[in-house]
């Protein structure tokens, strides 16, 4: 009776799985922008930046801009935050704009920040993230979830999951 228990948790936890990946392969990869990007203007908001600034953290176009929806929790999130605070320090990507949304409550996110010495703009947008991530295509609303746009303040990428050098260095070429 335990093995079969066993044997049908595992199938359960095993369609489980497929379901959640296939969601993310289909729905998810894309670096092609939704019909759904652009529905809010990200560029009228302002976040609470992280740590305590004396001013929010206020969009502006005229250069391209790097959107990553993150929080503490989500590991992939975690693993991908070094690679993007390179990204927003390093000469190439010195016309680049880079922001850090965190869906996730200030104390953690200026602990964190603080732990591991990273230095890009990060800002606080709260369970609001979610939604807000929603509108520029992240159909699933999960995370990490980063969108980029040209310097005329147009969607021009999204990408649901971990980062990679290789797909910043894409946005970088392909985007103006």
């Amino acid at each position: 009776m335990k093995r079969r228990t066993a044997v049908l948790g595992s199938a359960a936890a095993a369609s489980l799985l497929a379901g959640v990946g296939a969601a993310l392969w289909r729905g998810g990869t894309s670096t092609q922008p939704s019909p759904a990007i652009g529905s809010a203007d990200i560029w009228t908001l302002e976040f609470e930046a992280v740590p305590a600034a004396t001013s929010p953290v206020r969009l502006v176009r005229g250069k391209p801009l790097l959107v990553n929806f993150w929080a503490t929790w989500c590991v992939p999130c975690v693993t991908e935050m070094p690679l993007l605070d390179r990204f927003a320090r390093e000469p190439a990507t010195a016309g680049w704009r880079v922001i850090a949304l965190a869906v996730d409550q200030r104390d953690a996110v200026r602990r964190f920040l603080l732990e591991r010495g990273l230095q890009l703009p990060v800002a606080l947008a709260g369970a609001a993230g979610i939604d807000l991530s929603r509108s520029l295509g992240n159909r699933l609303g999960a995370l990490p979830f980063t969108c980029v746009f040209n310097s005329a303040g147009t969607a021009s990428g999204q990408h649901l999951g971990a980062l990679d050098e290789a797909r910043l260095e894409s946005w970088v070429l392909a985007v103006k």
